[in-house]
């Protein structure tokens, strides 16, 4: 065979397997997804039952719009880790190009760095040699950056962060009988900033004020992709009625329990069944194995874990969300010295792997009636452990005393301080009245806002939103790090005046 020949033969060969590739990538977008995961990794990319049950949903919104099937508001709540950035936005969005390069995409995320971040993958996976193998499309070049990108057939990429400027651009176009763009949302929230009212405000009210005004046509698709951080974040807002739409939802827990319904209070949600069995989503990342250190950071677990996050009951609280963001926001006592800084123990009454426990907590007062929580360090284990921990906290933070109580045995405790080597000055608080009523003067604190809680104080802040005054626990446990923070407070604002007979105080020795 002549050398022309066989050029010509590679070239035909090569040319059926473009056609074949091409096709099968247009046909099935997670064909699409494995093959660029491929070329960019130079490794397969490990396809689980997740993957499939997220990209079935995806491919409704593909659809055009006068389809049964299609999805024109879709919410997929999953874990972090689940490879969601990679499925539902840089590639959703590069498929997408490839199969109308007149689509046009406004990419949302939390933050500047992020969002460019996925855009300028998108855009590489694009201008990358096998993606133009398939799919010839070229970049105009005076608007070829990772903020906003556009093709020569008038579709293209504008990226920002979810509270940021989106005005000038719209997802979509003035036509509906196919593809033509859509808006992707991914973590629209830091997770940090999650805890702070006025921030998850900003982001709930921005997709209302303007970022559901940014499509061309009401039947452009708007994905939200997200792991559960709040109970109000940007999820729950349109689940219960945010937007007045309704979403078609996709619940992706961790950890899969089918006999949970679907909550009665997202009103707006129409739940897509993914038909998975009970049990760990994805057990090659997550098992039983890591199941008691998920657990053990209780909002972490049933928020981004589980997909469920905590609703905490206003009527009945004695410390309300409202109070608690309230403690993060006063800062009194970040530029201060205080004038008393005290460690509080609340000792758990066993040693066991199913112990509550110990409480330990730290506390400042300042001049005019303000304090604040400086930390938490309660902690499981032996009693040499709390008395280790509450002598370094004692030092670390410079404190006058350490108040301890002690129902379950004060001389035992104190002398557990003792043996340990402390020297300084003990205070023994025997508490005479229930739980709640030793409270409620604290929480008083709080509403004329004169607390402000440091970092690290969440899983503190969790037990006392949890805290039930009918039956004095928290989540079903006794509020250990609650009781420290209360006779830390109490001692700090010398609160056993107004409390009668409540503390029973004995010094150690100085």
């Amino acid at each position: 065979m002549a050398v022309a020949e066989i050029i010509d033969t590679d070239d035909r060969a090569r040319a059926i397997e473009n056609f074949v590739r091409k096709r099968e990538c247009e046909l099935d977008p997670l064909y699409f997804h494995r093959y660029f995961f491929k070329q960019r990794f130079q490794t397969k990319m490990l396809v689980v039952r997740h993957h499939q049950v997220v990209q079935a949903a995806l491919n409704r919104t593909l659809l055009p719009p006068g389809h049964p099937d299609f999805i024109p508001r879709l919410i997929i709540n999953i874990p972090f880790g689940y490879s969601k950035t990679e499925q539902a936005s840089i590639n959703y969005i590069a498929h997408g190009l490839a199969v109308n390069p007149m689509s046009r995409f406004l990419h949302l995320s939390y933050s500047d760095a992020l969002v460019l971040l996925n855009s300028s993958v998108a855009r590489s996976i694009v201008k990358s040699a096998n993606y133009q193998a398939l799919w010839p499309v070229e970049i105009k070049t005076d608007s070829d950056s990772k903020k906003i990108w556009h093709t020569t057939h008038n579709g293209g990429v504008t990226a920002t962060a979810a509270g940021g400027q989106v005005t000038g651009f719209r997802a979509g176009h003035m036509i509906d009988d196919k593809f033509y763009g859509a808006i992707t949302i991914d973590d629209p929230i830091k997770p940090d900033d999650t805890n702070y009212e006025t921030k998850r405000d900003i982001v709930n009210n921005s997709f209302n004020e303007t970022v559901s005004t940014r499509v061309a046509l009401e039947t452009t698709p708007i994905i939200l992709i997200m792991q559960r951080l709040h109970w109000h974040d940007l999820s729950g807002y349109l689940l219960r009625g945010g937007s007045g739409e309704k979403w078609h939802h996709l619940n992706l827990p961790m950890y899969i329990d089918n006999k949970i319904p679907y909550p009665d209070y997202n009103t707006h949600g129409i739940p897509i069944p993914h038909g998975l069995p009970d049990g760990w989503l994805w057990p090659y990342k997550h098992n039983d194995k890591h199941a008691t250190a998920l657990r053990a950071h209780r909002r972490k677990w049933f928020a981004q874990c589980l997909q469920a996050p905590k609703k905490h009951e206003e009527d009945s609280q004695l410390w309300t969300e409202q109070l608690i963001n309230w403690s993060r926001e006063v800062n009194h006592a970040d530029t201060e010295i205080p004038i008393r800084t005290v460690v509080a123990v609340d000792p758990a009454t066993t040693d066991t792997e199913t112990s509550d426990e110990h409480g330990i907590v730290v506390g400042s007062k300042y001049y005019d009636n303000r304090y604040s929580l400086d930390a938490d360090y309660s902690c499981n284990g032996s009693p040499k452990t709390w008395a280790d921990k509450a002598i370094w906290a004692y030092e670390h933070h410079n404190a006058d005393a350490i108040v301890i109580e002690t129902n379950q045995g004060g001389d035992m405790c104190e002398s557990n301080l003792r043996n340990n080597g402390f020297k300084g000055r003990v205070i023994r608080v025997h508490a005479k009245k229930n739980k709640t009523l030793r409270a409620e003067p604290v929480v008083s604190l709080y509403e004329q806002k004169q607390v402000q809680h440091k970092g690290g104080m969440i899983t503190c802040e969790d037990e006392m939103m949890d805290f039930d005054p009918v039956t004095q626990k928290s989540n079903g446990h006794s509020p250990n790090r609650v009781d420290a923070a209360v006779y830390v407070l109490t001692e700090l604002a010398g609160l056993a005046i107004d409390f009668g007979s409540l503390l029973d105080m004995s010094m150690g020795s100085r």
